[in-house]
């Protein structure tokens, strides 16, 4: 588990820490940042200082108790999160956190800790279930909820909950970061951080995964389909080698761009088409974002074969 602070998170970190010290902390926050900002690894940092039994140099990461969170099984610290293959947190799960803060601590005057990522992910139900141990949690409590900044949270979830914003990564910090933890060559790590900008963590995902170069080489073949040099069967197999919502941002950029280039230039007609177009996507979003289990080849293919429809009487963009 971790116990590192990441420099664009000490301002935050601080405000916590101060909040123990005068004995303020509240029963339980919101942690308000983007996915892949490093905002789960703050919520384990402090874990790990709640835990620990030194008075000072908090975590000191040789105490029993910070060698029990270490191992990933203090019996004080609950991590509710979709289960695999899923993306709700169900109402069984928040129900298993409720009876978890019920039980008496492992340590004498410990809290008792519950972290739920992401918040936005808890259907209305499993939300409500929670309610009664945010307003009035047993014992020494800090449910601790991370949820992306505008996420749609229960009024009487974000009420009961203090919010704290944790800071992005400026430029610097972020390569400084990436450089730290890649050997990769400073201009893959810049390419992958400008797809995810202030979010080194998930930019270095990114770069893993050969998101960059997989998103230039569709980028690229964009224009080739509009002139049919290449079939949308084609482009479709190249973008499904990622999951297909990262397609569909690469669709949605180019037609963004494409709009502001034809409003400027006063072409009704395409500019038209393109919103047309963009509209179609809708529907294909809604899907591949459902409970359902859809095709998402042919998903592609659907949305490549009115891609190119746009390429009929085009003129250059």
């Amino acid at each position: 588990m971790n116990s590192v602070v990441l420099p664009w998170h000490q301002s935050a970190w601080a405000q916590l820490v101060s909040r123990v010290d005068s004995n303020r902390l509240p029963h339980a926050l919101i942690l308000i940042a983007p996915s892949g900002s490093g905002r789960r690894l703050f919520a384990e940092a402090f874990c790990a200082y709640l835990m620990c039994d030194e008075e000072a140099s908090k975590p000191c990461g040789r105490c029993k108790q910070c060698l029990l969170y270490a191992s990933g099984n203090h019996p004080d610290v609950m991590v509710l999160t979709p289960e695999l293959n899923s993306k709700a947190i169900k109402i069984d799960m928040v129900r298993r956190a409720t009876q978890f803060v019920e039980q008496t601590a492992n340590q004498a005057k410990a809290t008792k800790v519950v972290i739920i990522e992401p918040a936005e992910a808890m259907a209305p139900a499993a939300a409500n279930s929670l309610l009664k141990s945010l307003e009035e949690p047993p014992g020494k409590t800090l449910f601790m909820l991370i949820a992306e900044p505008g996420a749609s949270l229960l009024p009487t979830i974000r009420s009961r909950c203090q919010p704290l914003v944790l800071g992005t990564a400026g430029d610097t910090e972020a390569m400084a970061w990436l450089t730290a933890h890649s050997i990769a060559e400073p201009q893959h790590l810049s390419a992958a951080l400008q797809l995810a900008p202030g979010r080194p963590l998930y930019a270095l995902e990114l770069h893993e995964k050969g998101v960059p170069a997989w998103r230039a080489a569709l980028e690229q073949s964009l224009p080739a389909l509009l002139r049919g040099s290449v079939s949308a069967s084609e482009v479709a197999k190249l973008a499904a080698t990622q999951p297909a919502l990262r397609a569909i941002q690469v669709l949605q950029d180019a037609i963004a761009h494409d709009c502001v280039q034809l409003s400027l230039r006063g072409a009704v007609s395409e500019l038209k088409d393109r919103l047309a177009f963009q509209q179609k996507l809708l529907p294909v979003i809604r899907q591949l974002t459902g409970t359902s289990n859809p095709n998402e080849l042919l998903a592609l293919e659907y949305v490549f074969i009115e891609f190119a429809k746009l390429g009929q009487g085009m003129s250059d963009v």
